[in-house]
């Protein structure tokens, strides 16, 4: 039986925050094998996604923009670009920018198309009217959090 960590929870900041986690994973959970029919993983798809949206961008912009290490986004441009999803272009130095290749554009497009379908699917459980309280209620709680990211002074890098 699959445990659902945010059931345990009463405070409302900690329950949110674990509903959240159980979502995605169960999201994962239940679109790992439709990824896997495309050869993709789930880590892949937010990068590709990244790419697909800011064409051109180095690895640690792909990183800021998915909010993932630029170690662990390294290492899936690297697997990206030996399957010929990704193509990567001298920025002059050691920067490289990143495109999608034709193959990468439609697995992209194809992993959006099933991960949509598939959310609707469970999302059948609101109404209309609940499902755009919803929305709107998570986009809020998304744009505060982006906010307070944007509002944190930035570490110097150097001297």
């Amino acid at each position: 039986m699959t445990r659902l960590f945010s059931g345990t929870a009463t405070e409302p900041g900690l329950k949110f925050a674990l509903m959240i986690r159980d979502l995605n994973l169960a999201l994962s959970r239940h679109s790992s094998p439709d990824l896997a029919e495309l050869g993709l993983s789930q880590a892949q798809i937010p990068v590709l996604a990244a790419i697909d949206e800011l064409p051109g961008s180095t690895g640690c912009e792909l990183a800021e923009a998915t909010h993932t290490t630029p170690q662990a986004v390294s290492q899936i441009l690297a697997r990206l670009t030996e399957c010929g999803m990704v193509r990567r272009e001298s920025l002059g130095g050691r920067a490289m920018g990143h495109h999608l290749t034709d193959k990468g554009r439609t697995a992209t497009y194809a992993a959006r198309a099933r991960f949509g379908s598939l959310t609707e699917s469970f999302l059948t459980v609101l109404d209309d009217d609940d499902q755009a309280v919803m929305i709107d209620a998570l986009w809020r709680v998304l744009n505060a959090m982006v906010d307070a990211d944007d509002e944190k002074p930035q570490r110097e890098t150097g001297p």
